[in-house]
């Protein structure tokens, strides 16, 4: 990426893994190490690579001899964490700054005023066309449990659809620059070797003793906490998918029986991110981490609480369809659909895309050479 000196956080980071290179006694415990010894200097880009490829397990930290309070001070989890920051900070635009949306207190979520702003100017853009959609496409449904009743189809998808083509446009042009500056690599080889690792999320097992995480002792929560999110958004998606397949190629309109695939794909995948996202909340609750850098922490919140938002709503959407509580609670897990992947990007749900490529690259690499 650049031959010139490192500086700042860069320079730290840089510094420790020259020490880290030189012990190698973590070199057992995660792609990071292995990956690392293959280098002989440190550019930007692979620092910024061998952030990404860190699960944050731990375990390094709580087996290194020369970690804090020794004057060496190697803290691997710690410095990658805020380069991941400083990552998802580079690799995505700024939109323009209107007056008085970065006093809605988003910098809470650990960004800056202008990320802020454009967090704000994201969701309010998405949740204004969604109003004007509803209001210009009629509902004419009339079956009873019907989401068309509330919402036109046409609107359903005109908002649904901006939102998320604005968040896979914003997240792909990051994707880009992050897979430039690292170096790329790519062999079919090393990405089904990539898609392996990141389905069984075999860097979270740490040396094979689970992550140091919540606490400083192995378990396996955390990996399992993964698995029940990432689970659940896919059988999301697919009961999404299912629904779709059935109301546009079959002629068969919502809503759905409760045995029917959309509607058990669903129940399963909302129980998934409900159950997912509430125990990873109550880990980062109860457990604290000075080694996570805070703004990343921020954005793990904001990006787990809108999760738990959209399947919580979803499902009830599901118990209320035949009451008069159905018409707001649709209201809201629309709302929460759009706003979410208008935001999304710029909350911690970049990690999957910037982690699985440096999976997939150090994969390539490992397959090369």
């Amino acid at each position: 990426m650049t031959e010139t000196p490192l500086t700042g956080l860069f320079a730290e980071a840089e510094r420790q893994l020259v020490i880290c290179n030189a012990c190698r006694y973590c070199e057992g415990y995660c792609a990071v190490f292995p990956a690392l010894e293959l280098r002989r200097s440190l550019t930007e880009g692979d620092i910024i690579h061998l952030a990404n490829l860190c699960h944050d397990c731990r375990d390094c930290y709580t087996a290194c001899m020369y970690a804090p309070p020794h004057d060496f001070a190697i803290d691997p989890p710690a410095v990658f964490s805020a380069v991941r920051r400083d990552t998802y900070d580079r690799y995505l635009p700024r939109l323009p700054r209107l007056p008085g949306l970065s006093r809605l207190g988003l910098s809470r979520l650990g960004l800056s005023r202008g990320r802020s702003a454009t967090m704000a100017l994201a969701a309010l853009a998405a949740l204004a066309v969604l109003a004007v959609c509803a209001f210009a496409f009629a509902a004419p449904s009339r079956v009873p449990g019907s989401p068309y009743r509330i919402i036109g189809y046409p609107a359903l998808v005109s908002a649904a659809g901006l939102a998320i083509a604005w968040g896979i446009a914003i997240t792909c042009w990051g994707a880009f620059r992050y897979w430039r500056d690292t170096g790329g690599g790519f062999t079919l080889a090393g990405l089904a070797a990539a898609t392996a690792a990141a389905v069984t999320l075999r860097n979270l097992r740490g040396g094979g003793a689970d992550c140091a995480y919540p606490g400083d002792d192995p378990s396996p929560w955390r990996r399992r906490l993964h698995h029940l999110v990432a689970g659940g958004f896919l059988l999301c998606t697919a009961s999404t998918v299912t629904a779709a397949i059935s109301q546009d190629f079959l002629g068969d309109p919502p809503p759905y029986p409760l045995l029917s695939a959309p509607v058990l794909l669903g129940i399963l995948g909302g129980a998934g991110l409900v159950a997912g996202c509430g125990g990873l909340l109550l880990l980062k609750n109860i457990f604290y981490s000075h080694r996570t850098d805070g703004g990343i922490t921020s954005r793990d919140y904001a990006l787990l609480l809108g999760l738990l938002v959209l399947s919580v709503s979803g499902l009830l959407t599901l118990v209320l369809r035949d009451t008069a509580a159905f018409a707001p609670v649709l209201v809201i897990h629309l709302c929460a659909v759009v706003a979410c992947f208008a935001i999304a990007p710029y909350t911690r749900f970049v990690h999957v895309i910037y982690r699985f490529l440096a999976l997939v690259r150090d994969s390539a690499s490992e397959v090369g050479g």
